[in-house]
Order: C-alpha cells, then structure tokens, then sequence
C-alpha cells in the first residue's frame, strides 16, 4: 500500500458498494477473480456461485436494474469469457448496468502461452453498446466515468481485463462525474412544440418502452394518459408500468399486427421511453405524427418524430403534465373505444388446447395462485405471447424478459436474481423446456441460495416458436422436437419441490400447492402447442 491507500480491487468494490451493488454473480477461476470474491465478501456483498457465466452475467444485469445500481459478475479467461458472450450480448441489447470483471494474461504470457489465448478485448468489444469505450482500464478514472454516464438504469454494461498486479495496486480515488443540475434542462422549443402536440391532438395514442419502466415514473406516465385520456400500450420491457387494470390501459406494443386497430386510430403517437431495440424487426407503418419523449436518441430507429424532447423523462413528463398546469386537451377517446382496443388484444391471443393444457390456462392458473405478487421471467419461446398478455402486472418490471437480445435461457436467472433481490416477495420463471434444458445447472444455485423461486416449464417437447415458423413456411418435419423430459423429476433432485401437470386439475393443484410454499419449486406443465402458429400470427401479422 501506498501511504495507507486501498489495493484497487477494495476501492472497486467499495466504490460498487456506495452506488447500490450488494451481491457479485459468477464462475471463477484461480487467479483475480478470487481477489474480487474475497474483497467483494469483506465489504459485505454476497457472493452468488453460478452454473454458468453466461447466466451470471444476466443475473447481475437483472440485480442492477431492479436495485437501480451497477451489476458485478466474473469469469475466468479463455472458455469462461468466452461462455460469458451471451450475457454480454443480453446486457447491451436488453439495457442492463452490469461490470464484467474478467481474469486475462499478466505481463510477458502470451510471449510463451497459447493455451486458452485468444484477442478477448476483440471479443467483448461488439458486444457492448460503445465497443471499445466500454472494456474499462484498471483505474479508478475509468471506473468513475462509466459510473456518471447516464442514468443507472440506462447504462451501458462494461468489462474489465485487470492483471493481478493492477488489483492490487495501491489506489487513489479518482475524480467523480460532475453530478448532473437539480433540474436538468430540456430544450425550451422542444417543449412548447411537444404541448401544442398533446393538446391539440383528438385521438393521442401513448406507447410506453423499457426507459419509463421505473417505480419512479409511474405516477407521472400515468397523470399524462389520464389527462390526455388515452389509450397506452406498453412494450413487453415495460409490462406493469401502465398497471393492465388501469382503464386507459390498451396493451402490448410490439410493432406487429394485434395493435394495429388502436395505433391506426390516432392522430398522434406519443413515445414515451420507446426503445426501437424492443420492436420487431418490421417497418414503421403508421401514418400519425410522432412525439418521442426519451433519454437516449437511438440510431438506427424506426421512425423520425416530429418532435423529440431528448432529456430525464422525470423532467420532461413534469414539464408537459404539471398538477399546477395540467394539458388542455382536446382528446375525445371514450372508455368504450380504450376498453374494446383492449378487449380486441385479449382475444386475438386467447387460444385453446386441442389435448392438454393451453400455455393461457398455466399462466391465469400461476397468476390466481401467487396473486400476482412474484415478479415474473420470461424466457425467449411461444410461451412468452400468453405470459406477457395475461399476467397481472401493475408495477414497472413486473416482468422481466430479454427483448433486446430476445435469448433463451434468461427466465431462469433473471427469477433468481430477482428473488434474492427482494426475497418475500420471491419470483416466478417462466420458461419453455428448450429453455430450462440450457439453465438446468442454475437449479444448484437456486437450491444453494434457497431463492423464493417457483420455475414454470411449458413442456411441449419442442422448440415450439422455430417450429410454428417451419409451420408457416410448410415445412416437413425437420426434427425440432424431442421425447419430452421429466423436469419435475431433474427438480427433486437438486432438493426443489416439483410438481407434474397434464390435466387442468392437476395444474390447479400443483399451482395451489407451490403458492403454499417458499424456497425452491418447479412445475412441470404439459402443454399443447396447436394454438401458438394462430396465436403468433394474431400478435404479429
């Protein structure tokens, strides 16, 4: 030490510490990430032994999103980051603040080792939103402007290569971004022209993204529609953000078909945290001028609004609909019209079983017997259209799911880490058996932390959202499909509480049963796979 100063590995974590990151998530190897565990450990953090990289890089994104606070996670050189690439691609499409700390080769190894040697800046780079501007120094200059660069929520993941002698190298604190004004300023014209927007529009349409699904903005998103008297769609990313009992609410965005009847409707289209990550890959088709109200101007996007008002959207949504200053609207949407657009969504995705159970039925049966108090994950699959459309979300990040990177094998680590983030009122992981056979590994982890955890596998025995796709193109059979596991069976073994469904009674039963409980549990649905290709083309045309 120099002059009493930390090693920098302690003021890393110490710094992470200050701004909110309370548990480290990964697999290590036998160099630097055990100094990072034994420093992380010392400072009061815990640390959460993953199957997986990939999965660890998850859980600490979805940890720092729900705590509003920088993510930690670790891996080991060569394989371990290299099976980190995942979470890294799912951080920086799906928008989760995570610092990946990867061992790498001290001085002078590469003149002599090819073993696990390969360019690992060059393979974190691409995957990270600013490419080489977020693989971070081993120096507390660095660290600290990643930490002042945006709002937490919305920042960039980050990874870092530090040596061993880097780590421990004595380290002085390095200057802290200039903190932003108490009341940041937007552009005044932007502003006005927005309000003239707003209020003179007749049938405004509000589409709330994944940048307003804070706890912090509901109560402002929801003065705004209700006093344009709109109808508001939220993307999956920003499910409960617009509570779906709320009666302005219309339902989920995607950029697809199901929408479109509401959409088509307005005479304007306001965009509130919309980021066109979230969007299908399908152009913008709608004729109405838009007003976007964002924090980050994404490029490329699907559209040019008329007006932007680019800053804090806390400010901006305070700005356009004050309680001291209210809209004057000209709006003449009527509860009627909001509740058949909202009716006309539930329907198109309503679907029934020929033989077993329908993935509504597990959904409505899960959300009856939790109450709808567990936040929900959702993996990548056709399961994931009835999950979104018919869970009782009603807070912002209700539910949690890659829509940015759209991968299997999230639910179950983004439930995890939402247990362990709030344990009483625990989580629910909804995954397809694709899926859960990628993360069968992670119930160790969630056996270790006894998490409050309940895995719902949709088990139809096949990559069912590839086959509706082979379906649709008529396609002969090619394979997709397996003789169906017995998850329940797998799920005993690691110590959880499993149950088996094929009936709608046992579903019932089992649902009831694990709402009884705490630790963790896995049901093990039956499911009947014929309605997902009617389902599909309602929701995207």
């Amino acid at each position: 030490m120099d002059g009493g100063s930390p090693s920098f590995v302690d003021w890393l974590v110490a710094r992470l510490y200050e701004a909110g990151t309370r548990r480290l998530f990964g697999v290590p190897g036998g160099g630097t990430s055990l100094d990072l565990i034994d420093a992380a450990t010392r400072q009061g953090m815990q640390m959460v032994l993953t199957a997986r990289e990939d999965a660890a890089v998850i859980m600490a994104g979805v940890s720092g999103v729900l705590a509003e606070a920088p993510g930690l996670a670790f891996a080991t050189k060569g394989p371990g980051l290299a099976s980190a690439a995942n979470g890294l691609a799912s951080a920086s499409l799906d928008r989760l603040p995570v610092l990946l700390v990867a061992e790498t080769f001290g001085p002078g190894e590469l003149d002599y080792v090819s073993h696990q040697a390969y360019d690992q800046a060059g393979l974190a780079a691409p995957l990270l939103q600013n490419g080489a501007r977020d693989v971070l120094a081993a120096d507390a200059e660095a660290v600290e402007a990643w930490l002042g660069n945006g709002p937490v929520p919305l920042r960039a993941p980050a990874v870092m290569f530090p040596t061993a002698d880097a780590l421990r190298a004595p380290q002085k604190p390095g200057a802290r971004a200039t903190p932003p004004p108490a009341s940041p300023l937007l552009d005044e014209s932007h502003l006005i022209s927005a309000r003239r927007m707003l209020e003179a529009s007749r049938h405004p349409v509000v589409i709330i993204g994944l940048e307003a699904a804070r706890p912090a903005l509901e109560p402002l998103l929801r003065r705004l529609v209700e006093q344009l008297n709109a109808p508001a769609l939220a993307t999956y990313m920003a499910s409960g953000a617009m509570p779906i009992d709320h009666p302005n609410y219309a339902g989920i965005f995607t950029g697809g078909a199901i929408e479109q009847a509401c959409v088509n409707a307005a005479d304007l289209i306001v965009l509130v945290g919309l980021d066109p990550v979230e969007l299908i890959r399908k152009p913008w088709t709608y004729a109405a001028p838009a007003l976007d109200l964002c924090e980050v101007a994404r490029q490329p996007h699907y559209l040019q609004p008329e007006t932007r008002v680019l800053g804090p959207l806390a400010e901006a949504l305070n700005a356009l609909s004050a309680e001291e200053q209210p809209l004057v609207t000209q709006g003449i949407w009527t509860a009627d019209q909001i509740a058949a657009h909202r009716q006309r969504f539930h329907e198109g995705l309503d679907i029934d079983a020929e033989d077993g159970l329908s993935s509504r039925t597990v959904v409505e049966n899960v959300a009856t017997a939790f109450e709808g108090r567990p936040r929900l994950a959702v993996d990548a699959g056709a399961h994931m259209f009835s999950a979104c459309a018919f869970w009782p979300a009603c807070r912002a990040r209700d539910i949690l799911i890659s829509n940015g990177l759209a991968t299997m094998g999230f639910a179950i680590p983004a439930a995890l880490a939402a247990a362990l983030h709030d344990p009483g009122r625990g989580a629910v992981a909804m995954t397809g058996d694709g899926g859960a056979l990628m993360c069968l590994g992670e119930l160790k982890t969630a056996a270790e932390t006894d998490a409050n955890i309940c895995i719902v596998v949709f088990n139809d025995g096949r990559l069912s959202l590839i086959d509706i796709k082979r379906q649709e193109r008529q396609m002969p059979d090619l394979g997709l499909s397996w003789e169906r596991p017995d998850f329940a069976a797998a799920a005993r073994g690691f110590g959880f509480a499993a149950w088996r469904a094929e009936t709608a009674s046992e579903l019932a039963q089992a649902c009831a049963d694990a709402a009884e409980q705490a630790g963790p549990r896995l049901i093990d649905a039956r499911i009947d796979p014929s309605g997902y290709l009617t389902q599909m083309k309602s929701l995207r045309g």
